[in-house]
């Protein structure tokens, strides 16, 4: 039951307090969170009773919180009419691609056991900074996280101070223009896992400002080469990163059929290598 309001809310509720001016000392002004589309911050692309499959758009995190209240796949996802769902994959607010969900509760068990067997198959595309070393790679680097004020902050943590283990497996695609384009397989699932490994090695994402990444464009002596078609796409957004979650094969919670979806390569990640972006496998 709501708990009864106290004569001194009330009388707060009565008299507003005066405005804040922007420029006064110890003022602080607040946020306004702009409303998204729900066609906007998602496309579906698959969705039957028990599953959906959505192909995500930066700047969204998969359920409200924090700062991002208005514009999270799940109140997309209501508004579009599909009711309560039950996130199965928490991709980070400020990448893009696959995010899976189910309609059910029953559904949701079955998947998430799935989501943490070797059934799951998850796939991404990267472009990092720098020019990576080699053909291929794998980094094993236990995660963990230590609280810092009011915050977690996800890092590489030796086992015995609390990380876990986690492993991310990278491909070469493509170096240029002072990044490297990379398929990445990953097991373990921790918080920001791609981020924080590629950090670890000194190939934070392209425009992952909370792990060390310097670039959120094309170089500008690497412009020259840039085709014209992609001169509106040389710079990731500030509430985006480089990654993108390009495929997802997991058994059908349901009736257990192999199901894979695949999401397209953002324009803005074209724009930063352009060139061939099919994957050979």
């Amino acid at each position: 039951m709501p708990t009864p309001a106290s004569p001194k809310s009330a009388a707060a509720r009565a008299k507003p307090p005066a405005p804040l001016r922007q420029g006064m000392p110890g003022t602080k002004v607040a946020r306004v969170e702009l409303g998204v589309s729900p066609k906007d911050i998602c496309t579906v692309i698959y969705a039957d009773d028990a599953l959906i499959a959505v192909n995500k758009a930066p700047g969204c995190p998969v359920v409200p919180t924090g700062a991002y209240r208005l514009r999270s796949v799940t109140g997309a996802l209501t508004a579009l009419g599909y009711g309560v769902t039950y996130p199965i994959s928490l991709l980070d607010a400020e990448a893009t691609g696959l995010v899976l969900l189910t309609r059910t509760p029953e559904a949701a068990k079955a998947m998430r056991w799935n989501w943490r067997s070797e059934l799951c198959k998850r796939e991404f595309v990267v472009v990092a900074q720098g020019d990576i070393p080699g053909a291929r790679g794998r980094i094993t680097l236990p995660i963990g996280s230590v609280r810092e004020g009011g915050h977690l902050r996800h890092q590489v943590m030796a086992i015995d101070q609390g990380g876990k283990a986690a492993v991310t497996s990278w491909r070469l695609i493509a170096r240029g223009r002072m990044m490297s384009r990379l398929q990445i397989a990953m097991t373990g699932g921790r918080t920001h896992q791609i981020r924080i490994h590629l950090s670890a090695i000194g190939y934070p994402v392209v425009g992952d400002k909370r792990y060390g990444a310097e670039l959120t464009s094309v170089p500008l002596h690497a412009l020259v080469e840039l085709p014209a078609k992609y001169a509106d796409s040389t710079v990731v957004p500030p509430h985006q990163i480089a990654m993108h979650c390009s495929l997802i094969r997991i058994p059908h919670p349901v009736t257990e059929q192999m199901m894979e979806f695949t999401a397209p390569v953002p324009r803005v990640m074209i724009g930063l290598m352009p060139g061939a972006w099919v994957l050979d496998g």
